[in-house]
C-alpha cells in the first residue's frame, strides 16, 4: 500500500507542469473568457491622443488597424470584442501629446474559462478520482470505487463545457473530455454490476 501511494505523489508532482513567464518585453493585460468584450486601455497624463495601430489574433491576422482610443480622464479604452480564437492577442499603438510620441505594446490572452493555466486542476482531480478509485478497487468495495469514479464524470464534462486551456482545437477537447466519459461509465457501471451480482 505504501508502495502504491508513494507512486501516486511521485506521478502527481512530475507530472505538474512548470512554467515560465516568457513575456518580459511586452506586458500582458490578462487572460479573459473566449467571446466576452476586453477593455484594451492606456493611461498617462499629457496625452492628447492614444490609437491602437493593430491587433493581431493567435494566428497572426491583423483583426483592427489604426483606430482611435476614446479617453476618458487620463485613461484612454477601446472595447475590443472579436475574442473567438483561444489564444494570445498583440496590441500595438501610440500615444501622443504636443511634444513626443510614446509606442506601447500589450497582449491578452483568450481561454475557454477565462482562466490561464488550469492543467493542475485536472491533475488534482484526476489524481484524486484515480486514487479514491485504486483504494476501492484495492479494499474490494464497489461504492467506492463508484464514488471515484463520480470525480472523472465531472472532470469529463467539464472539459466538455469548458474545453482546456492550451489546447485551441475543439475536436481534441471534446474527444478528451468524451474519452473520461466513457472511462468512468464504464468503471461505475462494471462496479455497480459486480455489486448487484454479489
Amino acid at each position: 500500500m505504501k508502495k502504491i501511494f508513494l507512486l501516486l505523489i511521485m506521478i502527481f508532482f512530475m507530472s505538474c507542469p512548470v512554467f515560465a513567464d516568457t513575456t518580459a518585453a511586452v506586458q500582458n493585460l490578462g487572460t479573459f473568457k473566449t467571446g466576452e468584450c476586453v477593455n484594451l486601455l492606456q493611461s498617462g497624463e499629457g496625452f492628447t491622443s492614444c490609437n491602437i495601430t493593430s491587433i493581431h489574433d493567435p494566428t497572426s491576422e491583423i483583426l483592427i488597424k489604426d483606430i482611435l482610443m476614446t479617453k476618458r480622464g487620463t485613461e484612454y479604452n477601446y472595447t475590443f470584442c472579436n475574442t473567438n480564437e483561444i489564444g494570445s492577442y498583440i496590441v500595438n499603438g501610440f500615444c501622443t501629446n504636443t511634444t513626443e510620441v510614446v509606442v506601447w505594446a500589450y497582449n491578452f490572452e483568450i481561454t475557454p474559462t477565462g482562466f490561464r493555466d488550469t492543467y493542475g486542476f485536472y491533475i488534482i482531480i484526476l489524481g484524486l478520482s484515480a486514487g479514491v478509485i485504486i483504494f476501492g478497487f484495492w479494499i474490494s468495495d464497489a461504492p467506492i470505487v463508484i464514488l471515484g469514479s463520480f470525480g472523472l464524470y465531472f472532470i469529463g464534462l467539464y472539459i466538455l463545457y469548458y474545453g482546456i486551456t492550451g489546447l485551441k482545437d475543439p475536436i481534441y477537447t471534446w474527444a478528451i473530455g468524451i474519452i473520461i466519459l466513457m472511462i468512468a461509465a464504464y468503471i461505475s457501471i462494471k462496479s455497480a454490476l459486480e455489486l448487484i451480482e454479489d
